[in-house]
């Protein structure tokens, strides 16, 4: 054998889908409809399709026939190597082929998804071709994993481009599969939730496998302390729990999950000399207990998208225990952008976009949290609304679900500080609920500004008790009880 000599292997490509394609879009322009969402002209292996391709979305999007007549004058009149039978061709001799041999416009959608399909194969076998030639030259001062990292980016741009293969079943029988499981199991697979007012406000019982949710808060108004209950629900429950923080450290998580399950402050956590034995002892059986969970906190810094994807991927990799994994984000406004100079709704609408698939492939519920826009909170009245995501209303597209925490007390008392006339008194008691102003509770509000499975306009109240940074339920018991029972 010759290892000097290896086999010349082609390059992954379907000419003849491609061909296809652009007869069918030729033949009727109404298939564009079934590949516009997902299929670009780079995807097409022969540069000349690309070309027609091209053409016939700029056509068709302008709200012109696409033909081979009205196309030909956007392409050259003959086009190096183009053959009919073995002979040479004229671009528009060729377009009549395309058209006049085109099948039903009915497998369009299919044509595309193994057009797109090659594409993905070639991008990989770039990123594969990639590895070893890094591996190869590496010079001796650099680590290869840490050099690695762009390649994962290109993987994790690539699962977040990969059309699905389920949706080449009948919507029916997708339906069908996704109930079938669901009764086989007895539950839908997901991660239970510590609060049933933030199921009541998402529709959801649970949050989702393969689902991206969305948290919105301004700074101190305690998403992250929201978010630290969550999680140790989740962990109490098996399941693994991975936390992307660009704002803490591991050690101020665990001081912070203490304070709500213990009830010992953070402030005093920091000086144990103030701590009682009992309380020292509460500290040391909480830290023994999280340190033999499915748990991770990793401190970012200045990550993208795809390279948060590829820690969630090695995470659930390591930790998978059949349970569906917590991945959190914490926040969306920290990850480095792909491109910099987009605008802020570019930047969310991308990075969102490569969550989801981050989501879809680690099969976890994805929790990513937003700081509120400081324009939102000017308003008279400051209740979350959409233009308050990072990124604003654009932004909530690839979102399954996206809640607010909203305490009333913060803006009550930014409010009376600037308060000068009696229309700004007006204004205050118009807006901020009696028991807030009269009696100064922390009533913190959860509501939705996206639910893709119910309705958005649901509300529900928490009280939020500063001391321990713990959000409790405002339901009578007998409420919770009668509510368990539906």
């Amino acid at each position: 054998m010759n290892m000097h000599d290896p086999a010349i292997r082609a390059v992954p490509a379907n000419i003849e889908a491609e061909q296809a394609l652009l007869g069918a879009l030729l033949l009727d322009n109404a298939a564009y409809d079934q590949v516009s969402a997902f299929l670009e002209p780079e995807h097409f292996f022969e540069p000349f399709h690309q070309k027609i391709f091209a053409v016939i979305c700029e056509m068709i999007k302008s709200g012109k026939g696409a033909n081979p007549i009205t196309i030909k004058g956007f392409l050259p009149e003959r086009v190096a190597g183009l053959k009919m039978d073995g002979e040479d061709a004229t671009v528009m001799q060729y377009l009549a082929r395309l058209a006049s041999e085109a099948l039903s416009v009915s497998y369009a959608k299919d044509y595309a998804y193994a057009i797109h399909e090659m594409w993905i194969r070639r991008q990989a076998i770039v990123a594969c071709e990639d590895v070893v030639g890094l591996a190869y030259d590496l010079p001796p001062d650099k680590d290869v994993l840490s050099e690695l990292a762009p390649i994962e980016e290109k993987l994790a741009k690539l699962r977040a481009e990969r059309v699905k293969g389920e949706s080449r079943k009948g919507i029916g029988k997708l339906y069908l599969d996704n109930m079938t499981a669901a009764y086989q199991r007895g539950e839908i697979r997901g991660v239970p939730i510590c609060l049933e007012e933030i199921a009541d406000v998402i529709s959801e019982p649970c949050l989702e496998a393969g689902n991206l949710y969305g948290l919105l808060s301004s700074s101190g108004e305690g998403k992250t302390s929201l978010t630290i209950q969550m999680m140790v629900h989740a962990i109490e429950k098996g399941h693994p729990v991975q936390f992307l923080s660009y704002d803490q450290s591991s050690v101020q998580v665990i001081r912070q999950m203490i304070a709500q399950a213990h009830g010992i402050e953070a402030r005093r956590q920091r000086n144990p000399k103030l701590l009682s034995e009992k309380e020292w002892e509460a500290c040391v059986e909480f830290a023994n207990w999280i340190e033999r969970q499915p748990f991770e906190v990793v401190k970012c810094t200045d990550q993208t998208a795809p390279q948060l994807v590829g820690f969630a991927r090695t995470f659930v990799k390591r930790y998978g225990n059949g349970k569906v994994p917590l991945i959190v984000v914490d926040h969306i406004g920290s990850v480095t952008p792909d491109d910099k100079r987009a605008d802020e709704g570019t930047k969310a609408k991308n990075i969102n976009k490569v969550f989801k698939a981050g989501a879809e492939v680690t099969e976890a519920a994805w929790l990513v949290l937003n700081q509120r826009n400081s324009h939102g909170m000017k308003r008279d009245n400051p209740r979350p609304i959409s233009a308050d995501l990072f990124g604003g209303d654009p932004a909530k597209q690839a979102y399954d679900a996206i809640f607010y925490v909203y305490r009333f007390l913060k803006f009550l008392e930014e409010r009376k500080a600037t308060a000068s006339t009696d229309a700004d008194w007006k204004k205050i008691d118009k807006i901020f609920p009696s028991a807030v102003r009269n009696d100064g509770e922390d009533i913190a509000e959860i509501g939705c500004i996206k639910c893709r499975f119910g309705s958005p306009h649901i509300r529900a109240r928490l009280k939020f008790e500063a001391r321990l940074t713990l959000y409790k339920s405002d339901r009578m018991p007998a409420e919770q009880e009668s509510l368990a029972g539906l």
